[in-house]
């Protein structure tokens, strides 16, 4: 029995020996975990110190921006105010200048002499001017017609392509009221190439007159319309050479 009571304190003497070292150790490695932590939380307080000024120069830029952006829209609108006045005045002038033009008969004009004539067609035509096809590259302002009655139409022109001639460009439906001279001025000039023809649609009457033997212009009975095309050699009025009494007004370059 003392055997065992002997054995036994033997064996807590050195449990005891071999675990105050570990205590010890485990002590000092909680100290360097509290000093890692503390380190830790001052390192994420600098942070957040660091991320609120770059929060609060983020703002600041942003502001500035805004102020930026809204001087900019203001300069914008002013300028586009502005030009919208300068273009309206020009074109008030360029309008002016252009029926100036147009009365003074100043302007380049394409087509036959407008005056009055004995033949008189009563049905809807479309109409070729073959004898005076574009000089020179330019621009259309207007158009002109004699009337012996009272007939709306559409000015067309058409660029030849191989054997056909296409509609690349067509007015809106011009009425004309009365009978006589009348000229009429397109809201917006219209570009021309040299060898392009000049076309008029009646879709009524053709109160335009005419005179056989002295022109060249090729007719139908249908619309050709726009971005259409047409043959040449399908027109009639070869053997009548007619000449009517319309044409166009413009302004064509003194060399292309």
């Amino acid at each position: 029995m003392l055997v065992r009571v002997a054995v036994l304190a033997s064996l807590f003497g050195l449990v005891a020996c071999q675990t105050a070292p570990q205590m010890e150790q485990l002590r000092s490695r909680n100290q360097e975990l509290e000093q890692q932590l503390s380190a830790a939380r001052g390192e994420i307080d600098t942070l957040a110190a660091e991320n609120q000024s770059r929060q609060e120069s983020i703002d600041e830029l942003n502001r500035v921006l805004a102020i930026l952006d809204a001087e900019k829209n203001s300069r914008a609108a002013e300028s586009s105010e502005l030009r919208r006045q300068v273009r309206g005045f020009v074109q008030g002038q360029m309008d002016t200048f252009r029926s100036f033009l147009m009365s003074s008969e100043l302007l380049d004009y394409i087509g036959d002499e407008l005056v009055a004539r004995s033949g008189v067609e009563t049905e809807p035509l479309f109409l070729v001017d073959l004898a005076n096809p574009v000089p020179r590259n330019g621009s259309l302002t207007g158009v002109g017609v004699h009337l012996s009655q009272a007939a709306p139409f559409q000015v067309k022109i058409l660029r030849p392509v191989e054997d056909e001639m296409v509609v690349i460009w067509e007015s809106k439906l011009i009425d004309a009221k009365e009978a006589g001279l009348f000229r009429h001025q397109f809201p917006v000039s219209v570009g021309i190439e040299k060898g392009d023809y000049l076309a008029y649609y009646f879709p009524q009457n053709a109160g335009v007159s005419f005179d056989r033997g002295t022109g060249n212009a090729g007719y139908t009975r249908r619309d050709v319309e726009l971005g259409q095309s047409i043959a040449r050699k399908s027109l009639d009025g070869e053997r009548d050479k007619r000449a009517y009494s319309i044409g166009v007004y413009g302004l064509l370059n003194l060399q292309n």
